[in-house]
């Protein structure tokens, strides 16, 4: 206790001691509170340098990220311009807005023929080939327009023809009648053709390659009438029939049956003729086959019969030849009605031997018409 008593009275005495000095000193500068004020501006000037750091990415950020507000409609970017051609340039395939081809000027679309690829003919015969074609592109077919041979066994087609008369708008179709002669030797044969714009331009179908075509067979002394059919031109009272028809039209028909069911009730494996009379007064059905030379000691054969069930079945076939005027003469007859049997006829071309002649049938109802229906099963002209 006394050594504590002892001590507080010195430091006692320290302390008067020191005001004493001070009151007759001038007061000495505080370095700790000059070291207190310099830090704290310190602080003072990072604290403002990290506010203006902080305010100045936040506006940057503010101006980089569109506002989220559903009140907004954000603004759509601009495309980049399309590539303009330049004056007098022509691009080969304009595109469309759908990214496709744009229509040609000079396009055909094939819509039918006559004379069925593979039709036989005799040697030297003349005949007829059409197409019929329809304007696919966006430029109108004048008479300026042609019909050109481009590769094969011309057949005595023209180098050129004419394609039109009359203007054929796109969408519309043209049908183009080629004379032909078959060749004078026996063999198979095509000659290809193509369309000429009035600029010269050669073109025909989408595939540039394409064609359009006739392709026949010429055969030697014995000519099948069942095999080139449709090289004639069939009619009826209601005008010009298709080739192959069907059974039952209408207006008369014709069509190739392979494997024929005969009056008879046998059926027959060679080809047989379906030849259908319209069901009307004074129906008739014709056939005018292509020129053809008439080999020598030739005759016409065939086995004339009804369609098998048909019982009110009753018609006159008649074997024709057509004169330069067109006018008909007959070679030959037969009745034919549904009796369980088959007519074969036969009769001698040996007249015609070596001659361009032009055969002709003909079908004609007996009595009252009832859409009747015969068959002619391998009707040919051979020695």
């Amino acid at each position: 206790m006394k050594n504590k008593t002892f001590l507080a009275i010195i430091l006692i005495t320290m302390l008067l001691t020191a005001a004493c000095n001070r009151s007759s000193q001038p007061t000495p500068t505080d370095q700790l509170d000059q070291i207190r004020t310099a830090a704290a501006r310190t602080v003072e000037a990072m604290t403002t340098e990290i506010v203006l750091t902080a305010q100045i990415a936040q506006t940057q950020t503010a101006l980089a990220i569109p506002s989220q507000s559903t009140d907004e409609t954000p603004t759509a970017a601009t495309p980049l311009p399309s590539a303009v051609p330049t004056a007098g340039s022509t691009p080969t395939a304009a595109a469309t807005e759908g990214g496709q081809a744009e229509t040609p000027c000079n396009l055909a679309g094939f819509v039918t023929e006559t004379i069925p690829d593979g039709s036989q003919f005799t040697p030297g015969v003349s005949y007829t080939k059409t197409w019929t074609l329809r304007n696919d592109g966006n430029c109108t077919w004048t008479k300026d327009y042609s019909v050109v041979f481009v590769s094969g066994t011309s057949m005595s087609a023209p180098a050129s023809m004419p394609l039109t008369d009359k203007n054929i708008a796109p969408g519309e179709s043209v049908v183009i009648s080629m004379p032909l002669t078959a060749p004078n030797t026996a063999g198979a044969y095509k000659a290809e053709f193509k369309l000429r714009s009035a600029e010269g331009v050669i073109f025909a179908f989408k595939n540039v390659e394409h064609t359009f075509w006739v392709e026949i067979q010429v055969r030697g002394d014995v000519i099948n009438l069942a095999d080139s059919y449709c090289s004639a031109a069939w009619s009826s009272t209601v005008g010009t029939l298709p080739c192959p028809g069907k059974a039952g039209d209408a207006g008369g028909f014709v069509y190739s049956d392979p494997t024929p069911h005969l009056e008879n009730g046998s059926t027959d494996d060679e080809p047989a003729l379906w030849l259908g009379l319209q069901n009307a007064d004074d129906s008739y059905l014709k056939a005018v086959f292509p020129s053809m030379v008439i080999p020598e000691k030739a005759k016409f054969t065939t086995f004339l019969g009804c369609l098998r069930g048909n019982t009110a079945c009753e018609v006159e076939f008649i074997l024709n030849y057509q004169d330069a005027s067109g006018g008909l003469h007959e070679i030959g007859s037969w009745t034919e009605t549904h009796d369980g049997q088959i007519t074969h006829i036969e009769v001698d071309l040996s007249g015609f031997g070596g001659k361009q002649t032009t055969i002709v049938f003909l079908l004609r109802a007996k009595g009252n018409p009832s859409g009747d229906v015969v068959h002619l099963l391998m009707p040919m002209i051979q020695p």
